[in-house]
């Protein structure tokens, strides 16, 4: 993928503020040619005092943005709300991506409409939701785009229709699995430059399988059946070294006709 700096210089300029809102919504804001985005709230807490919000992104069928692990070319999305008021965390709940290789490069990228829920930690009854987001948006070019949005709630009357909105966009965020029968141990070869597992179930098909390692840049290509069929192997792709993955836990995110699952295992050595 390519940046252009000349497309870059004004949507870096579009680091602007939306006045807070009074609603349970922000206005669209642009933040690259045909592209927009927005926070929408639930404004319901729950008894652990979260609030489900949404990252709403408006993009044409042909323009994507990124995962949690973007990828190979991707920019990984980033929310920072330190300037909010009232709000003690933020946890973005990631849909299931769709894999693709294109130029020769792996990525994990969402298309067109989606919208992105987060449980927001709060300790006021009027909280203010600060969010400077920076993430990647990419066309024919792939340029990082930045804004700043904020949206203020008293919590006092829900919103239905977001409400309704949000918890469809949960729908396609990976539950969490217990793996039980379905994969084993799991481990890092240093030598062979992968992260291993053991495969319990020869007639699991681990296509859409994507393997991470938590807290790290790290990114591993598609999943290689073993000719024994006993354990999966997914090759780490770019030049970042491994380094000490001690302690460290691997999750091994797939899609099913059930819905998408997520499977932890610590990583048992290298």
């Amino acid at each position: 993928m390519i940046f252009d700096m000349k497309s870059l210089l004004p949507i870096l300029l579009l680091a602007c503020a939306a006045s807070p809102a009074a609603t349970a919504e922000t206005d669209w804001m642009e933040v690259a040619p045909d592209v927009s985005v927005r926070l929408v709230s639930s404004d319901i807490v729950s008894a652990e005092n979260t609030v489900w919000m949404g990252l709403e992104i408006d993009m044409p069928q042909t323009t994507k943005t990124y995962w949690r692990v973007p990828g190979e070319s991707g920019i990984p999305m980033v929310i920072d709300t330190a300037g909010s008021r009232g709000v003690s965390g933020l946890e973005i709940a990631w849909p299931y991506p769709r894999r693709e290789t294109a130029g020769g490069y792996l990525d994990h990228a969402f298309y067109g409409r989606v919208l992105f829920p987060l449980a927001v930690s709060v300790d006021a009854e009027n909280p203010l939701l600060v969010a400077d987001i920076t993430m990647g948006v990419c066309s024919d070019i792939c340029v990082p785009a930045t804004a700043r949005l904020e949206l203020a709630s008293t919590l006092a009357d829900p919103d239905t229709a977001n409400d309704f909105r949000i918890r469809q966009a949960l729908a396609t965020v990976p539950l969490p699995h217990d793996g039980e029968g379905l994969l084993g141990s799991a481990r890092f070869d240093a030598e062979k430059g992968a992260l291993l597992v053991e495969l319990d179930d020869p007639g699991f098909d681990p296509a859409s399988m994507i393997a991470e390692i938590a807290e790290s840049s790290l990114i591993f290509g598609e999943p290689r059946v073993s000719p024994d069929e006993t354990a999966l192997s997914f090759p780490l792709l770019g030049r970042i070294a491994a380094g000490d993955l001690a302690q460290a836990e691997a999750r091994f995110t797939f899609d099913t006709p059930q819905g998408p699952f997520e499977i932890v295992r610590p990583l048992t050595g290298q």
